[in-house]
């Protein structure tokens, strides 16, 4: 039997019950928008989380010292940056700036406080990270500074200080004698980002450099690349840099936690899926099922005309898979129209949840399609609808012409 007489029977038979055929094609596709949507709206919320804190501090890759990133230790440091100036250009990499890392004390009028030391290259550091776009209060630094800092609003509070104001720094230099200094505040962050607004502490790689007597030392340099060359960069650094005296470490590796809860909510919406295709399957089930018993008379009929038990069982899978296909191109279409909608429109979260900046996520997420994602639904969709039809095909196999004929 040709495909196309056998669609178009298909098509027919369903056609019989209006009604319960397209509250199955209704399940299928409000099940599939729904599910194209809710991932829609977790990959917009997990490539929003990554990006900004890739853009606002991290990075995309760093490469440090061996050991540095467990125990930082401003003893460690890159003393031939030059060579690994030349692996970055082998590789590719346009977007790169140094740091020097360490700890220190700082005292302020009201409070002293632990903070995490950075010492940034003012000129280099906005083609890797917005971090100046978070200073709202004063500025950020300027090539030029000479023993000025920028703090969190955090630190500010607890430290009493504010722009103008003086506080002394006191560390460890590399001969471990303690060294003290005192730096202006000349800006204030103000974004709330975890890490940023309190215990962080950024002045310039000169300063720390003068201060600290490591001059011409630095201990990190942070990279920032698409994430499509995230693995190939990483990979060929890998390759450049021997890996016995400095670490490359991509965003993931150093913070494993976000990377791991990207996995566990993914893992999530596979559970979801799952659900959703039970449910889908029942309805198809029953729909088929349905179709074929109320046609046991027909089939008799067919058999008795010369019509084998494989065309019949053919024509319940087409049946199926034709509720499928409609379902699938209706639910495709709803879910990828309000994706597109939503990464225009944007969905509010600080409505429901109130202030997001913290966990490096903005209060508007915009959805986001990501094709792999659209296709496993789609074909766990058409694949359940197959196999919706297993069963009443093989009862339709199962027919013995003359009792079929007698039914009814």
């Amino acid at each position: 039997m040709a495909l196309a007489p056998l669609f178009a029977m298909a098509a027919r038979n369903l056609g019989r019950h209006p009604r319960r055929t397209g509250l199955t094609v209704t399940a299928i596709a409000v099940g599939l928008a729904a599910l194209i949507f809710l991932w829609g709206f977790s990959d917009g919320l997990h490539s929003n989380l990554v990006r900004n804190l890739q853009d606002t501090i991290v990075g995309s890759i760093d490469i440090h010292p061996k050991g540095f990133f467990q125990r930082p230790e401003i003893t460690k440091g890159i003393v031939d940056p030059k060579h690994i100036e030349n692996a970055l250009e082998e590789a590719g990499v346009e977007r790169w700036t140094r740091r020097l890392v360490g700890f220190a004390l700082a005292a302020g009028p009201r409070h002293t406080s632990g903070m995490v030391l950075m010492g940034v290259e003012p000129e280099t550091e906005g083609r890797v990270t917005t971090l100046g776009d978070k200073v709202t209060i004063g500025r950020f630094l300027q090539a030029d500074d000479d023993y000025q800092c920028v703090i969190g609003a955090g630190s500010a509070r607890s430290l009493g200080v504010g722009i103008g104001d003086t506080l002394v720094l006191m560390a460890n230099d590399r001969f471990g004698t303690l060294a003290t200094e005192e730096f202006t505040v000349v800006g204030i962050a103000t974004g709330g980002e975890l890490g940023i607004d309190s215990g962080m502490f950024i002045t310039t790689v000169k300063a720390l450099q003068e201060m600290l007597e490591i001059h011409g030392q630095v201990s990190n340099y942070t990279l920032r690349v698409p994430e499509s060359r995230l693995e190939p960069v990483y990979s060929a650094l890998r390759e450049k840099l021997c890996v016995e005296r400095f670490d490359v470490l991509r965003w993931y590796d150093m913070y494993p936690m976000i990377h791991e809860w990207i996995i566990l909510s993914d893992g999530f919406h596979l559970v979801f899926l799952s659900v959703v295709l039970l449910i889908v399957l029942g309805g198809v089930l029953n729909t088929v099922l349905l179709s074929m018993l109320e046609r046991t008379r027909e089939f008799g009929i067919l058999m008795a005309l010369g019509v084998q038990r494989s065309q019949l069982a053919l024509m319940v899978a087409v049946e199926s898979l034709l509720i499928g296909i409609i379902g699938v191109v209706v639910g495709a279409t709803l879910g990828i129209a309000l994706v597109m909608v939503s990464a225009r429109v944007g969905i509010d979260l600080s409505a429901l949840v109130g202030e997001t900046r913290g966990f490096y996520v903005d209060p508007i997420i915009r959805t986001r399609l990501d094709l792999q994602h659209l296709w496993i639904t789609m074909l766990g969709m058409l694949l359940v609808s197959l196999l919706a039809a297993l069963y009443p095909a093989w009862r339709a196999t199962r027919l013995a012409p003359v009792e079929a004929i007698r039914h009814g």
